[in-house]
């Protein structure tokens, strides 16, 4: 258990050099040596906010090499997504027929709300007109009639109002012509009479003021957002090479002796030290043996008539 801890540990310390305030972990590390150039590769994929500035480290030790950054490229990763979409539109004609009506809507329209695109087509089965509103407008209205083989011209012959397209008009005007003759001694005079009259006026209707139509646009909206960003870190190593031992020169004999002698003198404060321990010790047990043998022999004495 201990060798594969051992084992695991310089993989783990690899892992650990990352800089204390990158939080990223990275999800692949390769280490070889590519056209005799030593490298380290770190792969991190994280969220499109990381800046990638806090994935790059300082010079590190790793297996006998000293790697330093050399380079980082990216691979953005995009999130696809589609769904049906509509739109109804609204808009104002002069007109409810049918052309002037399509000539004011769009076959196709644009569709982009920040997060879905794509367009939607017109689906003539939704258009839908009606009336903006209502006004009442006038109009004139004009009517003749003849009335003839009246005896006299007189006016109670002619009505006064007459009826068209349902609106009652009043009399303006009567002309009177002479239909027959008659000899009355030696002079003709007129015998019959022809009214013409003449009826005006004023009709009222009821008309829009206008026409909105309604249409719905219908289609398959796109959606693709950057979802994630794999960043990839080059570290190129620099193998580390040992100083040599450096040989110190001898000291003389005299610092050597005086070393030599406070080590002796070192050695003998201990072994004086441990022999007053043991002189003292040896005591106590002799003093706790005879203290023994004298109780033995007071028992011995009271035992005996």
């Amino acid at each position: 258990m201990r060798r594969s801890i051992l084992y695991a540990l310089p993989l783990a310390a690899l892992f650990c050099t990352m800089p204390a305030l990158a939080m990223e972990v990275p999800t692949d590390l390769v280490v070889q040596n590519l056209n005799g150039v030593q490298q380290c590769i770190k792969t991190f994929t994280t969220a499109p906010d990381v800046d990638p500035a806090t994935l790059m480290e300082d010079p590190f030790d790793y297996e006998g090499y000293t790697y330093t950054f050399a380079s980082i490229t990216k691979a953005e990763h995009f999130f696809a997504e589609e769904k049906p979409q509509s739109r109804v539109v609204t808009v104002e004609t002069s007109s409810k027929e049918l052309n002037k009506v399509l000539e004011a809507l769009s076959p196709s329209l644009p569709y982009d709300d920040g997060q879905y695109q794509g367009t939607l087509n017109l689906d003539h089965t939704t258009i839908r007109t009606e009336a903006a509103g209502y006004t009442t407008k006038s109009y004139g209205i004009s009517a003749t009639k003849e009335i003839g083989n009246l005896d006299t011209n007189d006016m109670a012959y002619v009505p006064a109002t007459t009826v068209k397209d349902g609106v009652t008009i009043p009399l303006s005007n009567v002309d009177w012509q002479v239909q027959g003759t008659a000899l009355v001694g030696d002079v003709l005079v007129p015998s019959t009479y022809k009214a013409v009259a003449t009826y005006s006026g004023t009709g009222y209707y009821t008309a829009a003021t206008g026409y909105v139509t309604t249409a719905e646009y219908t289609g398959t909206v796109h959606c693709e957002e950057l979802d994630s960003i794999t960043y990839t870190l080059i570290y190129v190593g620099q193998e580390i090479t040992e100083e040599p031992e450096r040989i110190t020169a001898a000291k003389p004999f005299w610092q050597n002796h005086w070393v030599l002698g406070g080590a002796g003198l070192v050695l003998a404060a201990v072994a004086f030290t441990s022999g007053l321990l043991l002189a003292r010790r040896r005591k106590e047990d002799l003093d706790e043996s005879a203290d023994m043998d004298l109780e033995s022999d007071e028992e011995t004495e009271e035992i005996i008539p």
